[in-house]
């Protein structure tokens, strides 16, 4: 579900990292290459060689790659959209976006306001003087849009997609994972170190006068919650957060949180039931709540609050921010500029909006038409690979196709963007405006309880760089910001567009019959289909992933974790194999290109979309907590199992090949 948060983990891109030393926007280089590594031993590096040598991490930065260099276009052309609406505004829309783009660049304003916007919230907390004062203030907060101490959302109903649900979930964490608090490694603590800093320097610039008192209250907190916190692999499982409960039932189980009384703050009093699956999370939030004295409870919810509005405030508490999420967690160095602060922010709380306007100037008709075509062709050939799978069985089958052919594609944009009636923004007040949007988006999406989903509600605006599979829409999503070079070209060959992008609609649409894709049906509801002797037969067949990644090293004596990743590997290796079968029922011919056949020119394409830098701490950060694998082993891993690649660059297996042994090779489909 989409909730509200601070702009701590979006992709890191200034208007620095433009000036790197070569690359290309479209098509293949050969400067990108390199000729010192065959293309058998090590064919990351042969593909993208030259473009590691010239492109380092740049300043500000933790990682760089292909998807940065694609964002980076894509923001460059939305800031030159929001520009245009801060002076002409052509609807309500496009003037909305422009105010709140033009408040963010006022620093004149933004600076002399300081701390004061955080001044009425602040209020409300203080208000709390007693114990049955606590649970009414939280859900004051939530119902402006902030969800401290847990998550409150709204998304379709797992077990009925035809209506919309609320889900109570667990949070209230400053750190992105629980395991921050739990691990006793030295960087581990190190970090940890760093997050008390920073609570106790939001606390000061708030104006607490006990501040490194407060900060030890507010992690004594945090550790409790994360104690009783499902980890990250176990919030890949959707069923793990899903479970429907009457609320008078919660009230019965977990008092302190006052449910039917926070329901009704909502504007959802006469909602009956809702989603709480995470049942130890709240048992132990509920008895905090009931047990942990009120200053402290109060010192948490004044440092959450500066939390969230950190990144809109004057520049003490954008540097503080910045200091710990970009520089100790990210391994930045440089901050971003204003503008593309602004624009993030834009970005965060009126996507929607700015995603039509971006999909309207940059996707045209025939070129969404081409790429439409292209994903129709990769889901034709994954329905005859599923019609032989040996190892799904006859229901299993039956349900698999019937998922195949039920998917509901969004390509591009939607026809229409959520409206913004009654909403209206100052150009002199940045905070201001971002309380009143997350309040306004908040009341619109409690709105949608038991109603069906509109068109309009994709899972991400438009002009994410980033393809999504749901399941439990049984939808493929492929926004216009993910159409664009080198992913996908119009003008491009077969070669290159089926290497990319329908290696990568491959990828996505591997999710519908995993682990956790094969408990959705074909409508989207949570409805099991494979079979015991099904689920064997497919862990059986990808088990051996696991132990191939969990051979490679991430740097140094640290490893990946083949447990971690394997979902993506498997995804990885089916989508190759998916997209390969797609291309060749293109007729791509042989005619080389630059001395490259059109297979040749396929792998390359998958290569070129993983080549990518990293910073150490980067690296460190995401083999601990990434389910994807490094981008070296995200192309050798799925390539050293398929014969057809081998044949293209005419590679044998031996010391000096990535090759797999034929008997060794890992086949999904």
């Amino acid at each position: 579900m989409r909730v509200f948060r601070p702009l701590q983990f979006a992709l890191l891109i200034s208007a620095a990292a433009a000036a790197t030393a070569q690359t290309n926007e479209r098509g293949l280089d050969a400067r990108n290459l390199d000729g010192n590594v065959a293309a058998c031993s090590d064919f990351y590096q042969y593909a993208n060689g030259g473009w590691l040598k010239a492109n380092p991490v740049p300043q500000g930065h933790g990682s760089w790659g292909t998807f940065e260099e694609l964002q980076l276009r894509g923001i460059a052309q939305q800031r030159a959209l929001l520009e245009a609406a801060t002076s002409a505004a052509d609807d309500d829309t496009t003037r909305l976006l422009g105010d709140l783009y033009a408040s963010g660049m006022n620093e004149t304003a933004v600076e002399a306001a300081g701390a004061a916007p955080l001044a009425p919230l602040f209020e409300r907390i203080t208000k709390i003087r007693k114990p049955k004062d606590l649970a009414p203030a939280i859900a004051d907060l939530h119902a402006r849009g902030l969800p401290l101490l847990f998550d409150f959302g709204i998304n379709d109903d797992l077990k009925d997609p035809s209506r919309r649900i609320a889900y109570i979930t667990q949070g209230g964490l400053g750190l992105p994972d629980r395991d921050y608090y739990l691990r006793e490694d030295n960087d581990t603590r190190t970090l940890l170190a760093a997050y008390e800093a920073y609570v106790e320097r939001l606390l000061t610039l708030s104006g607490s006068a006990n501040p490194a008192q407060e900060a030890d209250a507010v992690l004594a907190i945090e550790s409790r919650l994360a104690r009783q916190s499902l980890t990250l692999l176990q919030l890949r499982d959707p069923g793990n957060s899903y479970r429907l409960v009457a609320v008078k039932e919660l009230d019965k189980t977990f008092p302190a949180f006052e449910w039917r009384k926070f329901m009704k703050a909502q504007g959802l009093g006469k909602v009956d039931s809702v989603s709480l699956a995470h049942v130890s999370f709240f048992t132990e939030a509920g008895a905090a709540l009931a047990a942990v004295p009120l200053e402290q409870w109060r010192a948490y919810l004044r440092f959450h609050v500066a939390h969230v509005l950190a990144p809109y405030l004057s520049s003490p508490f954008v540097q503080a921010h910045e200091a710990l999420y970009l520089r100790t967690l990210r391994g930045t160095k440089e901050a971003l500029p204003r503008w593309r602060r602004v624009r993030d922010s834009v970005d965060a709380l009126l996507g929607y909006a700015l995603g039509q306007r971006y999909a309207q100037q940059y996707l045209p008709a025939d070129a969404q038409a081409k790429a439409v075509a292209l994903v129709e062709s990769v889901r034709a050939a994954q329905r005859a690979q599923i019609e032989r799978a040996p190892w799904l069985g006859t229901a299993a089958r039956t349900a698999a196709l019937a998922k195949i052919d039920a998917l509901d594609l969004k390509i591009g944009a939607p026809e229409h963007g959520p409206g913004y009636e009654g909403l209206t923004l100052s150009r002199d007040s940045y905070a201001g405006n971002v309380l009143a949007i997350i309040a306004y988006v908040h009341k619109r999406l409690m709105a949608t309880v038991d109603k069906p989903r509109e068109d309009w509600q994709w899972p991400q605006p438009a002009h994410v760089v980033n393809a999504y599979y749901d399941p439990a829409r049984n939808q493929l999503v492929l926004p216009a910001g993910f159409l664009q070079p080198p992913l996908f070209d119009p003008a491009a060959d077969a070669a290159l567009n089926y290497g990319a992008l329908g290696a990568l609609v491959g990828h996505e649409l591997m999710r519908g019959y995993d682990t956790i894709g094969s408990t959705f049906d074909a409508g989207g509801r949570i409805a099991p289909w494979l079979e015991t002797a099904d689920a064997n037969a497919y862990a059986l067949r990808t088990k051996p992933l696991e132990l191939q990644y969990d051979a490679y090293s991430a740097f140094g004596p640290v490893k990946v974790s083949g447990r971690l990743t394997l979902g993506s590997n498997i995804a990885d290796l089916a989508g190759l194999q998916t997209a390969w079968a797609a291309f060749q029922a293109s007729n791509p011919g042989t005619q080389k290109v630059d001395g490259l056949t059109p297979a040749q020119r396929f792998w390359l394409s998958w290569a070129q979309v993983w080549r990518r830098n990293y910073t150490d701490e980067e690296l460190q950060l995401l083999v601990a907590t990434d389910v994807h694998a490094p981008a070296k082993y995200r192309v050798n891993g799925p390539l050293s199992n398929l014969t057809p690649f081998a044949e293209s660059f005419q590679c044998k297996v031996g010391k000096a090949s990535m090759l797999r042994a034929e008997k060794d090779r890992v086949s999904v489909w």
